[in-house]
């Protein structure tokens, strides 16, 4: 995806993924400082490690305490996290608008907190964070109400019953888990999801979520995860570049990113 857009834009960069093993982030993170990087994106599991290590931190990192997204600056690391405007752009580019009063978050990781802290900030009345770990979402919900005053935070579980009692006032869900597929997720009730809510799944694939797809039949507007990844990765690519190429470009080159990997961006060695 974004070579195709340096490639399209004429740009002497080049991205590349590093398959990267648990606790060897620190080290790497020292050559990336001192390498030929502008810098790089960071993904499950390495988001609040990444935060933690970085010199400098955005408003929406201090507050989430997960970074996607990495800049170099002058040999030191600055810390963002576009997941949250990336995801109010796809929201956009879906006609669905950024303000949604009622939202359920099914998750609570460096991805959920960042779409929380934006639409906090885009006026979410109240939002009800709903996880496996009950102590991790209350934790979350902590975290973000001190910096977002306006918004009502609340948490569950996410059983089924859970679910079925969130999703009767909400205006928007927001699936942050990796249990995208109905295969996965065998008793997400898709019943209790009214038409009028519109329902995002972060996790993508070609022929998109099996939750997406039957929830798509039943007629409520839904989107997988690849709207959502292609306008982050805009925001990511203006942070290290300058240059503000759309989403809409991004997701013409988007395709599927591997897992437990991060990615980084940076001249090739014959220039600069």
């Amino acid at each position: 995806m974004h070579n195709g857009v340096i490639s399209r834009l004429g740009l002497p960069l080049v991205y590349i993924p590093v398959e990267l093993p648990k606790g060897r982030l620190r080290g790497f993170l020292r050559i990336v400082r001192e390498a030929n990087f502008l810098g790089g994106n960071v993904t499950i599991p390495f988001k609040e490690e990444a935060a933690a290590l970085s010199d400098e931190r955005s408003e929406v990192v201090e507050a989430c305490g997960a970074a996607n997204t990495l800049v170099v600056r002058d040999g030191r690391l600055f810390a963002e996290n576009t997941d949250g405007e990336g995801f109010l752009d796809a929201l956009e580019m879906r006609g669905w608008g950024r303000r949604h009063s009622n939202v359920v978050l099914l998750g609570a990781g460096g991805a959920a907190r960042g779409i929380a802290f934006a639409l906090g900030k885009a006026g979410a009345r109240r939002i009800i964070l709903l996880n496996r770990s009950l102590k991790r979402a209350d934790e979350v919900a902590r975290i973000l109400s001190p910096v977002l005053p306006s918004t009502r935070f609340s948490t569950g579980g996410i059983d089924p019953g859970s679910l079925e009692e969130a999703f009767r006032d909400a205006d928007l869900i927001v699936q942050c888990t990796p249990r995208g597929t109905a295969e996965e997720w065998s008793d997400f009730p898709c019943k209790a999801v009214k038409k009028s809510t519109r329902f995002a799944d972060l996790v993508y694939s070609a022929k998109k979520t099996s939750i997406v797809r039957m929830l798509c039949a039943r007629g409520v507007p839904s989107m997988d995860g690849l709207p959502m990844l292609a306008c982050q990765a805009a925001r990511s690519f203006a942070l290290w570049t300058g240059k503000h190429p759309t989403g809409e470009l991004f997701l013409s080159f988007a395709n599927k990113s591997s897992k437990n990997m991060i990615s980084f961006i940076g001249f090739p060695t014959n220039w600069r």
